[in-house]
């Protein structure tokens, strides 16, 4: 068992022996205190020694990372999954800061430092990601006594809700922000949530300037493309830069409303906008640069998950059709591995159930604008679970941001699961960032139509 103190004001600054504690849970390898801007909490770094496999617990093995925000062993506890790396790190999501609770942000197994070596493709599923987090669940609950609320937005999201499926009792909630549900490869619910999104001036001002780019400005963007790789050392190897600029432009109608919605509609360039304009509004919106190696390299992991478990969706966009010049075969270098099998909804189809049939205690937050909530989880008859859109919200929707009646109304769910009072947070020195973007070649690449010669 190996412990760090990054400073010994560090060592000082709460319970010598909560270190102690933390390295003699069950599977930890090593605990590293490390400094933090959160104010009022204690921030470490474990690294869990993990099965490959948790099948064969004998197997090989690897070290999945977390971090762990320590306020007191009596609050609530929130386990908080990106469903990628761990970027949040010691960074208070919203409802940390609603519940003045601890956090532990997890890493999804092969994304970051959490990749076995070499990595077995075949065991990036679901229920091993499930039973990751079972075992560090476990391991916390021998130190913190508090209700456990388990989390994430988007994919992280989804990954809370997985969890739940598999390990249903664990933990007394479930609140999975922005997070779909996709039954195929593609699943047809995305293009007509696109074909209504937002108002129609707007959704046509959108499409105008991505047909204009294809259409017209394609040249240009490339060039802009070329000089901004080489000032900056971008490398498209996996995906060249001729279809990372394409996947962009083709992605940019979905991001816009991911990300920015109706309040945003007057940056949206005409089609006789200069060039600088048109390259700043898709650099805003969907970087090309978002397709060199280096971020490609960050998402491959759910590139694999969505071909083999999670499904994707099929973003629309026909009116780029007749300016399209790739297919998915110009993206599956952002692969690592051969393309898998399908598994043909069956994955998500039993999640579907689990939360229909036998989910308890999920509260599930939407924004009215994502188009990632054409896919969003339906209730059936789930006991003690509710469901909120916030209005005019994007990907960043968050409860605090619903209208007041549904704002109380997910405020009483969170105290009768964990006994405490929920509060409008006020800003605390760090700040949560915001859900990660996916590259749009890898988007592309999920949501392409076979085109006709």
């Amino acid at each position: 068992m190996r412990l760090s103190f990054l400073g010994l004001a560090l060592v000082a600054c709460g319970p010598a022996e909560l270190i102690d504690q933390l390295a003699d849970m069950p599977g930890v390898h090593d605990v590293t205190e490390m400094p933090t801007q959160t104010d009022g909490y204690r921030y470490f770094v474990l690294h869990f020694e993990q099965p490959v496999d948790h099948a064969d617990e004998d197997g090989p093995t690897f070290l999945q990372e977390v971090s762990l925000l320590h306020r007191d062993a009596a609050r609530p506890m929130i386990e908080w999954t990106s469903g990628y790396w761990d970027y949040y790190n010691d960074r208070a999501v919203e409802l940390t800061q609603i519940l003045d609770a601890n956090q532990v942000s997890i890493e999804h197994r092969y994304f970051g430092e959490s990749r076995p070596d070499p990595a077995d493709w075949t065991k990036l599923t679901i229920e091993q990601m499930a039973a990751d987090q079972h075992a560090i669940t476990k391991a916390l609950q021998d130190v913190y006594d508090g209700a456990f609320i388990t989390s994430g937005g988007s994919k992280g999201g989804m990954t809370a809700t997985y969890y739940r499926r598999f390990y249903p009792d664990d933990v007394e909630g479930t609140v999975p922000y922005v997070a779909p549900i996709s039954f195929g490869a593609p699943d047809l619910r995305y293009a007509p949530f696109l074909d209504a999104v937002g108002t129609p001036e707007c959704r046509q001002a959108v499409r105008d300037a991505a047909t204009e780019m294809l259409a017209n400005r394609r040249a240009m963007l490339t060039t802009r493309t070329q000089d901004e790789a080489t000032a900056n050392g971008y490398v498209y190897a996996r995906v060249p830069i001729d279809p990372a600029v394409e996947s962009a432009v083709f992605n940019l109608e979905w991001s816009f409303w991911q990300y920015f919605g109706i309040t945003y509609c007057p940056m949206v360039p005409l089609p006789s906008a200069t060039d600088d304009a048109m390259w700043k509004f898709l650099d805003d919106v969907s970087p090309v640069s978002d397709n060199r190696d280096e971020r490609i390299a960050q998402f491959e992991a759910y590139y694999f998950q969505a071909y083999l478990q999670l499904g994707y969706p099929d973003g629309g966009a026909m009116y780029l059709d007749p300016y399209l010049r790739y297919t998915d075969a110009d993206y599956l270098n952002a692969l690592p591995t051969a393309q898998p099998a399908y598994d043909g909804g069956a994955a998500m189809l039993d999640i579907d159930d689990f939360v229909r049939t036998r989910g308890e205690r999920l509260l599930f937050i939407y924004g009215e604008w994502d188009p990632w909530t054409a896919g969003k989880f339906e209730l059936g008859d789930a006991r003690d679970s509710s469901l909120f859109i916030q209005p005019q919200g994007t990907h960043g929707s968050r409860i605090t941001r619903l209208p007041a009646a549904d704002r109380d109304a997910a405020f009483a769910k969170l105290e009768a699961w964990t006994g405490v009072k929920p509060t409008i947070p006020t800003p605390r020195t760090s700040q949560e960032p915001r859900e990660v973007h996916l590259p749009s070649a890898v988007i592309r690449a999920l949501r392409v139509r076979q085109l006709s010669p």
